[in-house]
């Protein structure tokens, strides 16, 4: 079994893709949205779930928050480079090594 498709197999995947997203899109702007019993069943799953995670997100947040805030330095500098390297020398130098701005 080739998982390689040509050209004309690709276009066919997308297409089909995009029709389902539009089909979706459609029943729910359409039937979902201006149900109420069923808008307030998925309200009630996505309390739920955001309260079964809450700990979940807590410690995604810890563990990545030196990366979080590297990335909000980068994007609050994005326009004046040598502001950042002036101010934050070290900063300047972990986000260029991840990537996060280009020079």
């Amino acid at each position: 079994m080739s998982l390689e498709l040509d050209s004309q197999e690709i276009a066919n995947v997308l297409k089909s893709y995009k029709k389902k997203r539009d089909r979706e899109r459609k029943i729910y702007h359409q039937v979902i949205k201006h149900n109420d019993v069923l808008m307030e069943r998925r309200r009630e799953i996505a309390r739920e779930h955001y309260w079964k995670n809450k700990e979940k997100k807590k410690e995604y947040y810890e563990k990545n928050k030196e990366h979080i805030r590297l990335q909000r330095l980068a994007s609050y500098y994005k326009d004046n480079l040598e502001t950042l390297k002036d101010k934050y020398p070290l900063d300047y130098e972990v986000m260029v090594d991840l990537e996060l701005i280009t020079i």
